[in-house]
């Protein structure tokens, strides 16, 4: 009976140890799977993929721009018609980078709806954001004609041209009728200028000729002067700093002047 139990006891103790090295074998293999499992990489964010992307590309994108003349405080945030903007970036797309500029003092400076950054001396053009900045030098042949499409952009735009607290004298002409518009109320026509969009010169042109009824609208402002011209309903023509735009117009500043400032009563035999 002794020898039985003495054989009991140390089966039970071997079956142990086996025991034992059968758990640490597993449990140790599993240990080295886990080191071996590389951890995932992490996807970049927006903002990381963003910043590898020049800031020239990121502007270029964009569709709504703002633009100020440094040396005029009167067009400051002016936004930018779709059209003008197309015609800059043309210039943009000539630009070369240079890794940095000696001197710089911005004449114009803008800002796009992403919050990028831009101004130019007309030498190099600067593309900037808090923690990055990019300096393009502009080819002296086109130095001329990028700033006057820059100016046309600002003067002409109808963002610009109803920034009515700049104004300092407006009157407006039909035939050989001038009225003069009190200042109190700018804000009323101003508030009429609303464009639906850039077009080009024939419709316009065309629809003036129809009309029976075309005002001219002359605005002296601080540090400029802009003429507003009504063709038929329609359209408009904005003229500043040597240069036309023509916009397709809601009917509002047509029926404004016509029924406001000028009295005129209703018939049926315009743009018939």
């Amino acid at each position: 009976m002794t020898k039985k139990r003495k054989l009991k006891k140390e089966a039970i103790i071997l079956i142990g140890i086996v025991g034992f090295f059968v758990i640490y074998f597993i449990a140790f293999s599993q240990g080295v799977k886990m080191e071996a499992i590389p951890e995932p990489t992490p996807n970049k964010t927006n903002s990381e993929e963003e910043s590898q992307v020049p800031l020239m590309t990121q502007i270029k994108k964009n569709k709504k721009i703002y633009l100020s003349d440094e040396g005029n405080k009167s067009i400051e945030g002016v936004k930018i018609e779709e059209g003008y903007w197309e015609e800059i970036k043309y210039f943009l797309n000539e630009f070369s980078e240079v890794r940095s500029v000696d001197s710089y003092s911005a004449l114009y400076t803008g800002y796009s709806e992403d919050g990028v950054r831009f101004s130019t001396d007309l030498n190099f053009f600067r593309v900037y954001t808090v923690n990055k900045e990019e300096y393009y030098k502009v080819p002296v042949s086109m130095k001329q004609e990028f700033e006057k499409i820059v100016k046309e952009s600002m003067y002409t735009s109808f963002d610009s041209v109803k920034q009515y607290k700049t104004w300092e004298n407006v009157t407006i002409e039909y035939g050989d009728k001038t009225k003069k518009v009190s200042k109190w109320k700018y804000d009323d026509l101003a508030y009429k200028m609303v464009s639906k969009r850039m077009v080009g010169k024939v419709q316009p042109e065309k629809s003036k000729e129809r009309s029976d009824y075309n005002f001219t609208i002359k605005i002296k402002g601080k540090n400029y002067e802009t003429t507003v011209e009504t063709m038929g309903k329609d359209y408009a023509k904005v003229t500043s700093q040597g240069a036309d735009t023509y916009y397709e117009v809601h009917t509002g500043l047509f029926d404004y002047i016509k029924a406001d400032i000028f009295k005129i009563e209703e018939d049926t035999k315009e743009n018939k």
